[in-house]
């Protein structure tokens, strides 16, 4: 009981917080995207404590071309939350839903943090420099 409620609260407040990711104010905006982040990761918690584990990609997961805004995907994801959570109280078919929740998931990772596959492939650049370093001092 106490899961799905906070898994509702958590859909509830994504939902919520989702369209100041857009505001004027680079403050509120900011503040936004961190109450955002927070719930985000929370439900990702309260779903691993289900045994429910979400992988970052997954091949022929949406293309970068087909994503969402921010305000987009953090409302679509609370709104699957929500659905996974009512769907799981009555027993109804989960992988469905569970495959629903991990799509829109991703999708609302990569909208929450860009900057991520950019980190992505500075990191593998530093590693193939790190290793030509390497082959040259050898």
């Amino acid at each position: 009981m106490f899961l799905r409620a906070e898994l509702l609260r958590c859909g509830k407040a994504l939902r919520t917080v989702a369209p100041a990711l857009e505001h004027e104010n680079e403050d509120v905006k900011e503040q936004a995207h961190l109450a955002a982040t927070a719930q985000f990761f929370y439900a990702l918690g309260l779903l691993y404590t289900r045994g429910i584990i979400i992988p970052p990609e997954v091949p022929g997961a949406s293309s970068r071309a087909e994503e969402p805004s921010p305000v987009t995907a953090c409302e679509v994801f609370g709104e699957a939350l929500e659905r996974f959570a009512r769907e799981q109280g009555v027993g109804r078919g989960i992988g469905r839903e569970l495959g629903e929740l991990s799509e829109k998931a991703r999708l609302c990772f990569r909208a929450l943090a860009p900057e991520s596959d950019q980190l992505e492939r500075v990191r593998d650049e530093n590693t193939r420099l790190g290793n030509r370093k390497k082959v040259v001092n050898a």
